[in-house]
């Protein structure tokens, strides 16, 4: 009887991994499908024209395109070209990821 039980439990428990296993599935699907959303979201609020968006996608496919980090005070010239990104960022010296600024202030602290 003791065997029944375990061997009724084991086929449950692989039901019940294979339906989790395919939530999973649908999940990351609908994540990449909302991260499509964000992206299109994104370049579309560049407002570029046509050619400077076949650049700008070029570049992001090529792994030359500089994206600064943004902060409250950083301003976005009106024009999109490569320069003005890379000025922007040497001249105000823009920090790495919050994360490495929390850490940053965290030792701080603890000094």
């Amino acid at each position: 009887m003791k065997l029944k039980k375990v061997l009724d439990e084991i086929q449950k428990t692989e039901e019940r991994i294979t339906e989790w296993q395919e939530h999973l599935r649908e999940l990351n699907i609908r994540k990449k499908q909302l991260e499509d959303a964000e992206i299109i979201k994104s370049i579309r609020s560049m407002k570029l024209n046509s050619r400077e968006l076949l650049v700008v996608l070029d570049k992001i496919q090529n792994g030359t395109a500089v994206f600064p980090y943004l902060t409250e005070e950083t301003t976005v010239p009106d024009t999109k070209k490569e320069e003005d990104w890379k000025d922007i960022a040497e001249e105000r010296k823009l920090p790495g990821h919050r994360a490495e600024e929390k850490e940053d202030e965290h030792r701080e602290n603890e000094n």
